[in-house]
């Protein structure tokens, strides 16, 4: 008897172990903002603003994660004297609320990389001149 396995079985069988892996991982701070694994398409944006989002995604910026590399202290908010992470910048800072109502209301990451769409991301970043930092 031979077993023969067409290649989509042997795809949703690699894709089942890999997620079982990552659910696995659930303390990875990346885990909480995508947790199912799956191809994640930002066609729509240029090549430079799909890595920006990446990065925003995992939460490591020039910004705010540079001090890693130098051994410097880590950075903080100049108007909230918090660490500067993606999260504060995105959610939580109160000098960028009346900006962030603008383009988006959300409460996690998570919620924010699933309902908002990556041009209106893109463009409150820009806006609180976050871009070209990250």
């Amino acid at each position: 008897m031979t077993l023969t396995l067409t290649l989509t079985e042997v795809t949703k069988h690699c894709c089942e172990v890999w997620q079982a892996e990552w659910d696995g991982c659930s303390s990875n701070k990346l885990h909480f903002v995508k947790p199912h694994l799956g191809y994640c398409s930002v066609t729509h944006l240029s090549r430079h603003d799909a890595v920006i989002l990446r990065r925003l995604r995992i939460g490591h910026t020039r910004v705010t994660h540079k001090y890693v590399l130098s051994g410097d202290s880590q950075p903080l908010c100049d108007e909230c004297k918090c660490s500067l992470t993606v999260k504060h910048i995105l959610l939580e800072c109160c000098s960028l609320k009346d900006v962030r109502e603008k383009y988006f209301t959300c409460s996690s990451l998570k919620e924010l990389f699933e309902n908002v769409d990556a041009p209106t991301i893109m463009d409150f970043i820009k806006e609180v001149n976050f871009y070209h930092v990250i």
